[in-house]
């Protein structure tokens, strides 16, 4: 997961990221000092999917703006989450295709090593 989120920090784009799987982070870059973030974002998408699903709707991308910054939680599957950070300025089409192409690229490499084994 960690490698993951290597790839998916951005100068520019996305500041910093987590897996929350539950209520649990896997893994994260967020640093100390934007914890508040992290913790904000894991309690209100966690909320905003677990409703999404209770009324079976498809969706799977929420954005939350908080000053001057901007969250964003996709579900990359049922109870498995990504949250990101960026500035609130950042192009939100930026951010969803970058989050987009690594989710891709992170589904592929799933499908390989579930073929080797």
């Amino acid at each position: 997961m960690s490698d993951l989120l290597k790839r998916l920090d951005k100068p520019g784009v996305i500041a910093c990221s987590c897996v929350v799987q539950g209520n649990n982070v896997k893994a994260t870059s967020f640093p100390k000092e934007l914890k508040n973030y992290e913790t904000i974002g894991r309690q209100a998408f966690g909320y905003v999917f677990q409703n999404v699903a209770k009324h079976h709707a498809k969706h799977n991308e929420s954005h939350l703006e908080i000053g001057d910054k901007r969250l964003s939680g996709f579900q990359l599957k049922p109870g498995l989450l990504l949250i990101s950070l960026s500035r609130k300025d950042t192009n939100i089409m930026l951010v969803r295709q970058h989050i987009h192409e690594i989710h891709r690229s992170f589904i592929q490499r799933q499908a390989k090593k579930n073929r080797k084994t």
